[in-house]
Parts: C-alpha cells; structure tokens; sequence
C-alpha cells in the first residue's frame, strides 16, 4: 500500500482558508473543498487565530492568514540541525578579543586556534562563522567590527596620466625576476601620513615582495630628508652588507618624500650603491599592490584623521611585530615572519651549496 504523502498549508490556500471562515464556511466544508484533514484545518485556524474588536466594541475570534504564515516561517527557522556554537562561552570570548582587542579577522582567528593548538567544543568553517555574526549570534562584535571592508567600485573613474618622467629609473626597466617575485630582497616603499596641517610624523613602510615581511619606521615629518635618515639608520643597523643581502630593490611611488634617489641609492659610509630603485608609473597605486595593502593593516590602529605626532617609535614597532605574526591565508596560516625566515634559510643553502 502506498504511503500517502502529506503537503504544507501554503500561502494562497491560507489565503483561501481566510476568505472562506469569513463566508461563513465550517471547518468541515473548507476541508472538503482544499481536500485537507478536518484537524489540519483546525489547526490552522488556532494558528492564526486573533481577537478582533468591531465598531460596536465587540470582540470575537478570527482568522489571520497573516499571522499564520508569518508563525509558521519562524518555526521553520527552528528546524533542522541545532547551531554548533551552542553554549560555547569561551569559543565566543575568544573570537570577540581577537576581533576587538588584536584587530584579526575571522580567518586569522581560525588560524590561531590552529598555530596555538586550541580546543573548542565548537568546530566551524569560516562561512559558517560570518553567517553566526550576521544572525547575531555574538555577544560584542558585529559585521561593522569586521577589518577592511570590501571597497564599493568607483564609477566613472577618469584615469590620469604622466605628465613628466619619473626622477629615477622606471618600473619599466625593472627585471621579470622582480616583476614575477622570484625571489626574495625586493621591497615596496610607501609613506602612511597623518591629517595634513595637524600631523607632522608619518611613517615609512616597507614591504617584501614574496613574504610580505613588514618593516615600519617613524619619520619626524613627510621629506626626502627623513627617508634617506631612515634608511642610513637601517643600514647602521644591519651593517652594509647585510643591507645589500636584504635589499636588493626597492619599488616606491613618485611622491616628494622620494626624490631623493641617489640617497636612497647610495651607501651612508663608502657611497657605494646599496640597493636600486625603481620608480612607479604616475598614479598607479596598483603597482605597489602589496605595499598599499599593507598600509591598510596600519589603519586598523590609527584610521585616517588620526595625529601621529604623539605615536611613539615603540608603538610603532609593536604594529610592525603584529604586521609579521599575522597569520596570512595565502601562505596557508604561515605567517610573513615564517615565510621570510623559511626564504632567506632557502637563499642561504643556495649560496652555500
């Protein structure tokens, strides 16, 4: 014998129950006619049943076809499969401090629990944990607390161009073994500054190509001077070999902070060259992708409009630690520290062997 199936009350035959309860139809005649149970329909009415006052300050018992659908969506959220998060308190504690308190996304919070060999009751994937913020299933954060926001496409966006050439060499010398970031030592140079006319510091930084390994250094203010100052000290620093190991080429834009580029170029001692620069195409922002990437990790601590007159160089420092212990989702939760240390030990076999 076949199994008789039996099918939900949909909208419309609600809406068709409503019509006829206010015909006047029993209960008996509206199953007949939509070919549903006696008790399905009674059912029904219970669900979206509500008191109505007429004109004459009556009250009597009616039916909402309204109300019923809109109770039965909501006890079709409750179906299926319980949440996994559950009563997991410290699970959430520990998501919501890595979001508010170390500025990590939801990815890099996975990653942790892995690289610091944690473990929750509670077991997602990274969908699953953005939905679980979405249905506010987090007591402190929210997707506004979510780091770099995906950036709405510009319309009608005129693309400048060149005018005059750049002071130095051109991207367009720079070889492919660069360009393909075959190896390591080449860097992208950039300047973070503060609100114009109020903050005089900015920061310098630079980002390796292939690890993405960060270093920040903090100007006393936004010249050609300072960047030459802050190279001379790096290489006071490492020693002047160990810079040339290190940077082999350096990328930057052609702001006024690095006209100077035989400075740049050249050696604080001997005056010998130490590393070479390559100077971008006028705006082309995205031919130091990386490098501009990077300084949006530096916004999470001091959005624009914030002064960097009162920063000290150890906090800038501390950004540039955090920068190199992030765990990065295209080096599989292998930090830029990791990946770089992994590549100069990889260069150095090399030069040994």
């Amino acid at each position: 014998m076949e199994k008789k199936k039996y099918k939900h009350i949909t909208e419309y035959e609600r809406i068709q129950i409503e019509a006829l309860r206010r015909a006047g139809r029993t209960i008996t005649q509206i199953a007949e006619q939509l070919q549903k149970n006696y008790s399905s329909i009674w059912r029904e009415l219970q669900r979206g049943k509500y008191i109505h006052r007429n004109s004459e300050w009556i009250e009597e018992e009616r039916y909402s076809s309204d109300i019923a659908q809109e109770k039965c969506d909501k006890n079709k959220l409750a179906h299926g499969k319980g949440l996994k998060l559950g009563k997991d308190y410290e699970f959430v504690e520990y998501i919501e401090r890595k979001i508010l308190e170390e500025k990590k996304s939801l990815q890099v919070a996975l990653y942790d629990i892995r690289r610091e060999n944690l473990t929750f009751d509670t077991d997602v994937c990274l969908s699953t944990l953005y939905n679980y913020v979405r249905l506010g299933m987090f007591y402190n954060i929210t997707m506004a607390d979510m780091p770099m926001p995906r950036k709405k496409k510009r319309k009608n966006h005129k693309i400048k161009k060149q005018k005059r050439a750049s002071v130095g060499t051109s991207i367009d010398q720079r070889p492919e073994e660069i360009n393909n970031r075959e190896t390591i030592g080449h860097w992208e140079m950039d300047s973070v500054v503060g609100p114009q006319g109020k903050s005089k510091k900015t920061f310098l930084v630079l980002t390796e190509r292939k690890s993405l390994k960060e270093i920040v250094e903090p100007l006393k203010d936004h010249t050609s001077n300072e960047v030459v100052r802050a190279l001379d000290r790096l290489e006071r620093e490492m020693g002047e070999k160990k810079f040339r190991e290190t940077f082999k080429s350096i990328t930057v834009d052609n702001g006024g902070e690095f006209s100077d580029f035989d400075g740049i170029e050249r050696s604080r001692r001997n005056k010998k060259k130490r590393t070479t620069v390559y100077y971008c195409h006028a705006y082309r922002s995205c031919e130091r992708a990386r490098n501009e990437n990077q300084n949006r990790f530096i916004r999470r601590f001091y959005p624009k409009g914030v002064n960097f007159d009162h920063i000290t160089r150890k906090e800038v420092k501390e950004i540039e630690t955090w920068m190199n212990d992030y765990a990065r989702k295209m080096f599989d939760g292998k930090t830029a520290g990791e990946v770089y240390k992994a590549f100069r030990e990889e260069e150095m076999e090399v030069r040994m062997a």
